[in-house]
């Protein structure tokens, strides 16, 4: 297998520039263990670029990745080990005191979702995203029935968000963590067109961050 031209081409850049302008900063963070500020998790949508998002330099941010940034439930924690190994090594190695949900607008993986839920035959062949997604059924179930069906994705998609925040405190660690408060979880929701970002507030409604 060869290497892209394009991989070979952007490396050489970093490289000659972003890593020569931070090159102190690679050095002492081979040095050092690292300290993250915050957990992140995410969708795998390219288009979502938390470290830009969020200002992260080296080390600022443990990143996990999923489709639809789920955090499956105590019941579903089958469905992906990764997602709940990478929590517990953040949580209990790293000591990180802040975890959060990062949701997105035109979510491929929520959209994909909703349709299946809302008509079985939309259902394509894909084993393992069909087993995934069904972790959100309980999402979908919340939906209004009188929005109109933008808002419905919408609202889908921030109400995973919610669900994810719910089944971590199902685990007996993470939740003992919160109660002690040695964890603050956060949920946010990127609408990508605008760049404005919603928080979960406590009275669990999703509000401007600006």
């Amino acid at each position: 297998m060869e290497i892209p031209k394009f991989l070979i081409e952007r490396y050489q850049f970093w490289k000659k520039n972003t890593f020569e302008d931070y090159k102190d900063i690679y050095e002492q963070a081979s040095k050092t263990a690292q300290k993250p500020i915050a957990m992140i998790i995410t969708c795998c949508d390219s288009r979502i670029l938390e470290n830009t998002i969020f200002g992260g330099s080296v080390g600022d941010y443990f990143i996990h990745r999923n489709i639809a940034n789920i955090v499956p439930s105590k019941d579903d924690k089958d469905q992906n080990i990764q997602t709940l190994s990478a929590i517990e090594y953040a949580l209990k190695v790293l000591k990180i005191q802040n975890l959060i949900i990062l949701g997105h607008s035109n979510c491929g993986g929520v959209e994909y979702s909703y349709k299946t839920f809302f008509d079985k035959k939309n259902i394509s062949d894909f084993e393992y995203i069909n087993k995934w997604t069904s972790c959100l059924k309980n999402s979908y179930n919340n939906i209004p029935n009188n929005f109109p069906e933008t808002e419905k994705i919408t609202f889908f998609e921030q109400e995973s968000i919610k669900q994810s925040i719910k089944n971590l405190r199902e685990y007996d660690f993470i939740e003992k963590l919160i109660n002690e408060n040695k964890l603050n979880v956060v949920g946010l929701w990127y609408q990508i067109n605008s760049g404005v970002i919603k928080f979960l507030d406590n009275n669990n409604s999703f509000i401007d961050l600006d």
